[in-house]
Order: C-alpha cells, then sequence, then structure tokens
C-alpha cells in the first residue's frame, strides 16, 4: 500500500497471495516485508502536504487498475463468482511502519464492512494490535502478523 493522505493499492510496490494451508510465517514475514519496503509515502516523497489534487489523482488512476488486478487473479484463482465476493470472503491486517522514525511495525487487525474492512474502535483495541521490530527475522515477523490475522473478525466469520 502506497500512502497519500489516506492507503492506496501500490503502483510499485510488492502484493502477493497464497493458499492458507501453505502460508508459512517465513512466507509471510518474507512477503511482508517485500511490501512493506517497496511500498511509497507520498507525503514524504514529493514533501507537500495537503498532497497536489492533480498529482494525487494522476496515481489514482494507475492504482485502480493494478488494485482490479490483484483481486481479479485472487477472484479466478479460488473460484469467487466476482472481485467484490473475492472481497467479502478476505481477512485484511492494517500495518504501519513510519520507517524514518521506528523500527517497529504496527499491525491491527481489522473487522469486516461488506467488500471493505475497518479498524475497530479505541476501546475495542485489547487483543487487535500488535508489534514487532522490521530489524526481526521473518519468520518472527510472519508469526506476529498471524496474531494479528488471528485477531480479524472478517465478514465470513
Amino acid at each position: 500500500m502506497d500512502t497519500r493522505g489516506g492507503s492506496f493499492f501500490s503502483t510499485t510496490g510488492w502484493s502477493t497471495f497464497i493458499d492458507h494451508k501453505d502460508a508459512n510465517p517465513e512466507w509471510i514475514g518474507e512477503n511482508l516485508r517485500k511490501a512493506l519496503e517497496t511500498s511509497r509515502d507520498y507525503v514524504v516523497e514529493w514533501g507537500e502536504y495537503p498532497l497536489p489534487r492533480e498529482k494525487n489523482l494522476e496515481e489514482d488512476k494507475k492504482s485502480f487498475p493494478v488494485y482490479m488486478d490483484f483481486w481479479k487473479r485472487v477472484q479466478e484463482k479460488y473460484g469467487f463468482k466476482d472481485w467484490r465476493e473475492a472481497q467479502t470472503k478476505s481477512a485484511l491486517v492494517f500495518a504501519n511502519w513510519e520507517c524514518e522514525q521506528t523500527d517497529q511495525i504496527r499491525f491491527s487487525a481489522s473487522r469486516g464492512r461488506g467488500t471493505s474492512h475497518s479498524a475497530w474502535s479505541t476501546n475495542e483495541n485489547q487483543g487487535k494490535v500488535f508489534h514487532v521490530s522490521i530489524n526481526d527475522s521473518d519468520k518472527e515477523l510472519g508469526a506476529v502478523a498471524l496474531q494479528a490475522f488471528d485477531a480479524c473478525q472478517p465478514n465470513y466469520a
């Protein structure tokens, strides 16, 4: 995900998926690290906030097709009727890493909201927020991500 005053599907960053039965902490950690390290923060990159509307719209035009392609691949691989059903049947963990300020990654479990996901209210965060260092091993990174996934409340639960 790229950050532009909100989270947007990255046009240049890493994204992938795998069958749950094949996912292990090492694989998750390796791919999560790659995604975090290839994501972009446009506020830092462009050096201005709020971000220029024209630049933001240009990025939206690039981001949406990449986003749709990702969900289309998930739909086709798992036999969902459309991309919306694929999203509805997915769990999501929010990951936040301020790489210029800290080595700590913050994972927040989500709850399903139709085809989207939302964070929990602050008073409901107990047991739903997890931290790990980017310097930890892939296995440790993946294990903490799995803890966050286990705390999610997806639509299908």
